[in-house]
C-alpha cells in the first residue's frame, strides 16, 4: 500500500471524529451551529463525515474525478438544506473552511509517519482544494436556485390566498379583490377563479373590485378575459364596487365593461341575483 492509500484510508478512518471535531470548531464561531446540532447531532456528524470520506477517497486515488459527482451532490444537497433552515449563506460557506482546516491538521499528524515529500504534499493539495472550491461553488448556485424557487412557489401561494372564491350559496360564489392589482395577479386570478368555480358548480361570480385602488388599461382587460372565459363555463360575472376614482380614470382610459353586469355595491348585486 502506497502513503496516498495509507493516508487516505486514515482520514477515511477518522471522518466520523474529524466531523465531530468541525462540529464544536463551529458550534463557537456561528450562532446558528447549536441550533442545527441541536436538531439531530449524529446525522450532522454522518453528513458531514460524508463529505470527509470522499476527501479520503480522492487522496487514496490520487485523483479527484471518481468522486467529483459525488462532491457535487453532496453540496447540492447541503445548499437546499440550508435555505429549508433559513441559514445565512455567507455563513454556511464559511463553515468549508473548517473541512479544509481539519483535513490538513490530521494530514500534519501523519506526515513524519508517513515521510510524505513536499511533491506528494503538493499532490495532496492539488487533490482536496479543487474538491472544496467545487463543493462551495455549487453549494453556493445550489442555495440561490432553491431559494429562488422556494420564493417563487411561496409568491404564488400568496397570490392564490389573495383571489379567495367563496360560495355564498348553490348558485353563488363571490371574489373580493383587495390591494393593488398588476397582470401577473390578474394571471393568478384568471386560473384561480376558473378552477374554483369549475369545483363549485357555481352560477354566477360576483367580483367585488371596492378593494382595488387602480384599474389600467392592462388590468381591465385580464378582467374582461376573466369574465370571457368564465362565461365559456357557465358562469356570469357580476361586477359591483367599482370606486369612483377608478370609474373616472377608466372613462379617462377608454375603458368600457359594456356588455357586462355591473352594480354599485355588494347589496344592489346580491339583490340583482335574488330576483335572477
Amino acid at each position: 500500500m502506497n502513503r496516498f492509500d495509507l493516508l487516505g484510508e486514515v482520514i477515511i478512518n477518522n471522518s466520523y471524529n474529524m466531523a465531530k471535531k468541525i462540529n464544536i470548531v463551529l458550534t463557537n464561531e456561528f450562532s446558528h451551529e447549536e441550533m442545527i446540532v441541536s436538531e439531530d447531532a449524529e446525522a450532522l456528524h454522518q453528513w458531514r463525515a460524508k463529505l470527509i470520506q470522499l476527501i479520503g477517497t480522492a487522496i487514496k486515488e490520487n485523483t479527484n474525478e471518481s468522486v467529483w459527482a459525488q462532491v457535487t451532490e453532496w453540496a447540492k444537497t447541503t445548499g437546499e438544506g440550508a435555505v429549508r433552515r433559513n441559514l445565512p449563506m455567507d455563513e454556511s460557506l464559511k463553515t468549508l473552511s473548517s473541512y479544509r482546516i481539519v483535513i490538513l491538521e490530521e494530514i500534519e499528524k501523519e506526515v513524519k509517519d508517513l515521510t510524505l515529500s513536499g511533491n506528494e504534499l503538493i499532490r495532496i493539495n492539488y487533490v482536496i482544494d479543487p474538491l472544496l472550491d467545487h463543493a462551495g461553488y455549487i453549494f453556493s448556485t445550489s442555495f440561490v436556485d432553491f431559494h429562488r424557487r422556494t420564493m417563487d412557489l411561496a409568491q404564488k401561494a400568496i397570490q392564490e390566498l389573495s383571489v379567495p372564491v367563496v360560495a355564498l350559496s348553490d348558485e353563488v360564489a363571490i371574489l373580493p379583490l383587495i390591494g393593488e392589482m398588476d397582470t401577473y395577479r390578474a394571471r393568478i386570478l384568471k386560473e384561480t377563479s376558473l378552477k374554483r368555480c369549475s369545483e363549485l358548480g357555481n352560477l354566477y361570480l360576483i367580483m367585488d373590485l371596492s378593494g382595488v385602488p387602480i384599474v389600467d388599461t392592462m388590468v381591465a382587460n385580464e378582467i374582461f378575459q376573466v369574465i370571457s372565459s368564465l362565461k365559456l363555463i357557465g358562469v356570469e360575472t357580476v361586477l359591483t364596487g367599482l370606486r369612483p376614482e377608478v370609474a373616472q380614470s377608466m372613462v379617462q382610459l377608454g375603458i368600457s365593461f359594456e356588455g357586462t353586469i355591473v352594480k354599485n355595491n355588494l347589496k344592489s348585486a346580491v339583490a340583482y341575483l335574488n330576483k335572477k
